[in-house]
Parts: C-alpha cells; sequence; structure tokens
C-alpha cells in the first residue's frame, strides 16, 4: 500500500478511511501504481437548508506516481442522512437517498454530450445510517450575467429536448420523482406560516388583491398541478440555483454547463425546469429586480432555442405553459412568506434589510400573478 499522510481539518473520521481515500484517488488519477499520497481534509462549510444532508467536505492533495511525477487531485465527499419519515419515500421530492442512487444507477452517463456529469468514485453506505458519496471535485464559475444565464438555459432545453424527440428513453426507476411540484406544494403548504387571520384584515387593497389571488390559486391547486402531469414529459434537475450550475471550459470543450447535486432529479413536464431555474434565482437574489422582466423573456426565448436544437418541433405554448405554472407556483410558498415578513415589520418598522426583502419578494409575487393569468388563458387551448 502506499504511504499516506494525512491532516484532518474536520470532525469527520477521514483517518479511518485511508483505504478508501487511496481507492478513490486511483480512480479520480487513473492511475494504480501510487507509492506516495498526501491527503488534506477540509470542511466547505455546508449550509443550504436541505435536512437530508449533514455535510459536505472537499478532500484534496498530492500523490506521486510510482517512478513517474507528482499530480494534484481533488474531490468532494457529500454526507447524506434520513431526516423525516416522509423523506424516506421514493415519491417525496426530496427523498434523501435519491442522489446515491443516481450515481448508483449510472443514469447520469447517459444524459446529452451538453452536460458535464460529475464522476463518482462511490457510495459507501456506514452503520450510523449515512451514506457517503465520494464524487468529482468540479470546478468552474458560477453564472451571474444575462448572458450566462442565456446559455446555460439553452443547455437546459437540449438536455430536456432530446427525450422528447425520442433520441433519448426517459428512464425508469422507483426512486425518480414523477410529481416533483405535486410533493414540492404539498410540503410547502404544510410548513408555510399560517397568515390567513393577518391578511384577511390588511386594509390596503393592493395586498388584498394578492392575498385574493393566492386563495383562489390554493383553490385552483390541484387542477393545475395535474395539468402539469399532462405536459410532455423529460427529465429534470428541478434543483438549478446558482451554487448548482457550473460554467466550465477545458482543451474539450470552450463553455459546458456542469450540474452538480441531483437530489431532485425527476420526471417532469417541459418547460418545469426552467421555472425552477427563472423563480429560484429571483428569490435568491441572484436575479435582480430591474433585471427580472428581461430574464424572463431571454430564458424562455433561450430555453425554446435549445429545446428547437435537439429537434423537437412541439407546440411552443406547451413550453410556454409548463415554464409559467412551474415559476407561478412557487407563490404557494412564497405568499405566506410575504405576509410573515409583512407582519414582522409592523413589530420592526425601521428594519430597512426587512423592508427590502419585502420589497423584492412583492414584486416577485406580482410577476406569478402575470404568468399565471396566462397560464389561466392558455388552459382551455391546451389541455
Amino acid at each position: 500500500m502506499a504511504s499516506v499522510t494525512i491532516t484532518n481539518n474536520t470532525a469527520m473520521d477521514f483517518e479511518g478511511k485511508i483505504e478508501h481515500i487511496l481507492a478513490c484517488v486511483q480512480k479520480c488519477l487513473e492511475e494504480e501504481d501510487i507509492e506516495l499520497l498526501n491527503v488534506c481534509c477540509d470542511d466547505i462549510g455546508y449550509k443550504t437548508p436541505n435536512f437530508t444532508t449533514s455535510g459536505i467536505y472537499r478532500i484534496h492533495g498530492s500523490a506521486r506516481i510510482q517512478n513517474r511525477e507528482e499530480k494534484t487531485w481533488s474531490m468532494i465527499v457529500k454526507v447524506i442522512k434520513p431526516d423525516s419519515e416522509e423523506k424516506n419515500s421514493a415519491t417525496h421530492h426530496n427523498y434523501w437517498r435519491r442522489e446515491a442512487h443516481v450515481f448508483e444507477s449510472g443514469i447520469l452517463n447517459d444524459l446529452p454530450n451538453d452536460i458535464k456529469v460529475t464522476r463518482c468514485f462511490g457510495v459507501e453506505e456506514l452503520t450510523d445510517a449515512t451514506t457517503w458519496i465520494w464524487m468529482e471535485h468540479i470546478k468552474g464559475k458560477y453564472a451571474d450575467t444575462l448572458e450566462q444565464f442565456s446559455f446555460i438555459a439553452e443547455q437546459i432545453g437540449r438536455f430536456n429536448g432530446v427525450y422528447l424527440t425520442g433520441d433519448k428513453i426517459l428512464p425508469c426507476y422507483d426512486w425518480l420523482c414523477e410529481a416533483w411540484l405535486t410533493s414540492w406544494t404539498t410540503a410547502s403548504r404544510t410548513y408555510a406560516p399560517d397568515v390567513a387571520e393577518y391578511a384577511e384584515r390588511i386594509s390596503n387593497d393592493h395586498l388584498q388583491m394578492l392575498w385574493s389571488w393566492y386563495q383562489n390559486l390554493i383553490a385552483e391547486l390541484d387542477c393545475m398541478l395535474e395539468s402539469l402531469q399532462q405536459l410532455p414529459r423529460v427529465l429534470a434537475h428541478q434543483d438549478l440555483s446558482q451554487m448548482n450550475m457550473l460554467l466550465v471550459t477545458d482543451h474539450h470543450h470552450p463553455a459546458q454547463l456542469a450540474l452538480i447535486d441531483w437530489q431532485f432529479m425527476s420526471i417532469s413536464g417541459v418547460g418545469e425546469d426552467l421555472g425552477k431555474l427563472y423563480g429560484v434565482n429571483m428569490s435568491l437574489g441572484i436575479i435582480q429586480p430591474d433585471q427580472y422582466e428581461e430574464f424572463q423573456t431571454v430564458l424562455y426565448r433561450s430555453y425554446l432555442e435549445g429545446l428547437r436544437a435537439a429537434g423537437w418541433q412541439g407546440d411552443e405554448r406547451l413550453v410556454r405553459y409548463g415554464f409559467c405554472l412551474s415559476t407561478a407556483l412557487r407563490s404557494v410558498w412564497e405568499v405566506p412568506q410575504f405576509f410573515s415578513m409583512l407582519a414582522q415589520l409592523e413589530t420592526d418598522p425601521h428594519n430597512t434589510n426587512l423592508r427590502d426583502r419585502l420589497s423584492r419578494l412583492e414584486r416577485i409575487l406580482w410577476i406569478h400573478k402575470a404568468m399565471y393569468t396566462e397560464v389561466q388563458i392558455m388552459t382551455p387551448q391546451l389541455l
């Protein structure tokens, strides 16, 4: 066995995994004859509120290949765990073990070449009920400009499109969520703050109009969720926040999209991935308020171009329907959040940060409302 030196800057027992680390480094470097291995283990400070993830760590260092040069290497270890009874069900949008199944199945190896995928070096089950996923560390940059997001939208369109043309067959696994937004909206309504009493006594006509629209959305929710199931089906990522999308370049590809964190992988309607891309990055503040309208137009156009480039020549209105509805349904969570924050502002009227967040969120909600109205107009024509 190679001589190994390890520096562990985490609370995890990486010292007890020397043989496993060596095996993963051999896969990472595609080198069997390692004679000297230097290892450094760092906690990357995971803070994203997904309760099925207990930690993400970067393991990196150098390896001296027998009778040859020294090579550097880096990998990511993601530790996932059971959380609640509902997340033990494969039908749940946040089924705790889905990403481990994604890597074990090899499903990512069959994705379109336009999408760069993470190599997996091993999925390890531990006696404490956690699962460790050892994977490639992909280095790239996060999108922050309209042009970069436009490129991503087109690539997502190409990715979704190959399942519409039949170039790729939709995978069939019982751990793939087939009604992602149904599960997500159910969970959102369960855990959203109860603001009905507060909202109904607000005298502001503008806000009352927003609350009335939200109540109408909830009344129609089941029918709208069912309509999404009638859209052409694609394999979807469903978690396209800025942190899960990396723009990478190498000598084979001048620009390529790499997607990470496949925990929410699903079979979804066309346009749903685009709704997540647009909606979540508005909510996270990545897309700025003065860019909301322009991003909506450009991202939709680019996604559609990606679908067409993949060879799909179907009805564009179906794409628009999926995009608008999946974006608007985010209000199931965000309207209660808005009125909860509004109540907080009454008790803390000088909180400028809260006031700014409310202003941004209100603008987002009116966009949701406009997109939902578009859906209501299209529904009789399409479904």
